[in-house]
């Protein structure tokens, strides 16, 4: 079916516009064109206000719809997760696997290799820990973290198919295996890590390309050491991700973190649980209770769980509270991240070739309708 979307002002991937309409036909993006010049053989949607932007992209998922990826690494939970987040306009995800047993780890991994191709919201898999420091651990239970050995090595070779994250602390693998790491294709990024500024820059020339969350389980500045979080701010090359649920970072530090990072080079990320889309507060992690409260997840130690944003909840966080302009804003939830994982020629802006993911959302960041692959999404909340 060809069909033309209209009424709303349109975010390409890089600025806003108004009275244009967008074109498509099935999966793929025919073109952005003036309102008035619609062809008369495509079916119009008027949109009667709010923005049409690309489809939200997340690379760090651990749940949603009462589901948490580690707890049940299969099919049905992994479609309820992915299903949780297209209902907030999130169209692409990395399923993320915390920290855990290498049965888990080798059970998360099977079901995306299974499910790669059957469903066009999944990106790949990001691998969080569990080679960290044990300092900066957060809520990852000591008892899972590891290093690196043959046996992990023979199933990360075995991931070849998709995209690859991978979250670790730099210091606590050699030059070797991040070569290795490096070799098979993964994007490798320090979290969880008390790197100080030279290993980082080392480790930077051999393959690290990203920070995961900035400013949360890594080392802080001080006056004669950068740390990692001033560390990820200077190395103008690297990407860093950001959770913008304004409890894991203040929006000073935020805004901060958006001026000094090169254009592109910082994105968000929801860091999301179980609780998205979700009627029930609470889940299990780790076998113990975990529950939300205004907005924050935090565990029996009082440390920060993951959040409960979704991708919208962001860039309203960020143009809102931190100061961030609104085209940046929601480049930082579409384009940057695409750019990142190395899918920004098909995803992340609305361009002819590109796919028909698309999320419209009024003035007030509620949003209103999705697209996926240019059919639409039932939304459906518990």
């Amino acid at each position: 079916m060809k069909k033309a979307l209209t009424g709303a002002q349109l975010f390409s991937g890089k600025e806003l516009a108004d009275n244009k309409a967008l074109l498509f036909e099935n999966e793929e993006i025919i073109e952005i064109v003036d309102e008035s010049q619609i062809p008369q053989d495509f079916e119009t949607q008027n949109l009667n206000g709010g923005i049409l932007s690309p489809g939200f992209i997340d690379l760090q998922v651990n749940g949603g719809g009462g589901k948490l990826f580690n707890n049940s690494p299969d099919k049905d939970s992994l479609n309820t997760i992915i299903s949780a987040h297209q209902h907030f306009g999130t169209t692409s995800i990395m399923p993320t696997v915390i920290s855990d047993s290498l049965n888990v780890l080798q059970e998360c991994t099977d079901t995306i290799s299974k499910e790669i191709h059957n469903n066009q919201s999944l990106l790949g898999v990001h691998i969080e820990g569990p080679f960290f420091n044990v300092k900066y651990r957060g809520v990852h239970q000591k008892q899972y973290i590891n290093t690196i050995n043959a046996t992990y090595m023979s199933l990360f070779e075995t991931l070849n198919e998709f995209p690859v994250m991978l979250t670790l602390a730099p210091e606590c693998i050699s030059i070797k295996q991040l070569k290795s790491l490096k070799s098979l294709g993964f994007k490798i990024l320090a979290g969880h890590t008390d790197a100080n500024y030279d290993q980082l820059e080392e480790s930077i020339k051999y393959g690290l390309d990203g920070f995961t969350h900035l400013f949360n389980a890594m080392g802080q500045i001080s006056a004669r050491e950068p740390g990692v979080v001033g560390s990820a701010l200077d190395f103008d090359e690297v990407w860093a991700s950001i959770i913008v649920d304004l409890h894991h970072v203040h929006p000073s530090l935020i805004n901060l973190s958006f001026k000094q990072k090169p254009e592109g080079k910082l994105f968000f990320v929801s860091d999301s649980m179980a609780t998205i889309n979700h009627g029930e507060p609470s889940f299990e992690l780790y076998d113990e209770v975990v529950s939300e409260s205004k907005g924050r997840i935090i565990n029996s130690e009082g440390k920060l769980a993951g959040s409960s944003i979704t991708q919208i909840d962001a860039i309203k966080n960020a143009y809102e509270k931190c100061n961030i302009p609104l085209e940046s804003a929601i480049s930082m939830a579409t384009l940057y991240p695409a750019e990142y994982i190395g899918v920004s020629d098909r995803l992340g802006q609305l361009k002819k070739g590109y796919r028909a993911d698309l999320v419209h959302f009024s003035s007030d960041f509620k949003i209103q309708n999705v697209w996926l692959a240019g059919n639409p999404i039932e939304r459906i909340q518990p």
